[in-house]
């Protein structure tokens, strides 16, 4: 019954905030607010999927299903050349946790070299992403969250989230282009010229 209780409450606290669509990246929720257990959840599941990526990110993507594994990927200049790196792991690391079988996840880290022109793109849209980050006004019960993060000008880490947004919105269409980012990193053959104008297409649409 414990179990079930909590994992409500990750279900409920990973998808908040759904009344009303909206095109803005929401701030980071404080998992302490909610409890020790989802508080060491964060703590650690953050440290776990950032490993091998650098510390202060150019432009990093996050998602975090309900019911499935989490993923990531950070794109980074590396030797005067550009890539996206990706990790994927082999078991959800919240439900891992309640078999005490974290030990046993495996995860797996690539990269992609990425032209550029699309990793300068990349940042614009990050950096335009976390200057527009407002409250939350919407409710969810299950879905995926997602997380955004870039340095700005101070050296300071900024990071943004949203919940499952619809598939035609503007940040549905975010998160495709991020999901395909994240497919490059894993070695999949899709455009980059074609997730550029996708990208350029985007910030026209969300600065309107």
């Amino acid at each position: 019954m414990k179990q079930v209780i909590l994992i409500l409450i990750f279900i409920l606290t990973t998808t908040l905030p759904c009344f009303g669509e909206k095109e803005h990246l929401e701030p980071v929720i404080d998992a302490g607010q909610y409890g020790d257990v989802l508080k060491e959840y964060y703590d650690n599941v953050f440290t776990f999927l950032y490993r091998g990526f650098t510390q202060k990110p150019y432009a990093r993507y996050t998602s975090m299903p309900s019911f499935s594994s989490e993923y990531a990927y950070s794109v980074e200049k590396i030797d005067k050349k550009y890539y996206v790196v990706s990790i994927r792991i082999s078991d959800s690391y919240w439900y891992s946790g309640f078999m005490n079988k974290r030990d046993s996840i495996e995860t797996n880290i690539t990269k992609a070299e990425i032209s550029y022109d699309l990793y300068t793109k990349i940042g614009e849209l990050f950096e335009f992403l976390v200057e527009q980050i407002k409250p939350p006004n919407k409710i969810g019960l299950d879905g995926t969250m997602y997380y955004f993060s870039t340095t700005d000008k101070k050296g300071e880490i900024r990071t943004g989230q949203i919940w499952s947004p619809y598939e035609k919105s503007l940040l549905g269409r975010l998160v495709k282009i991020c999901d395909n980012l994240y497919a490059i990193g894993l070695g999949k053959d899709i455009s980059q010229s074609k997730i550029l104008k996708e990208i350029n297409i985007l910030i026209t649409d969300l600065k309107q």
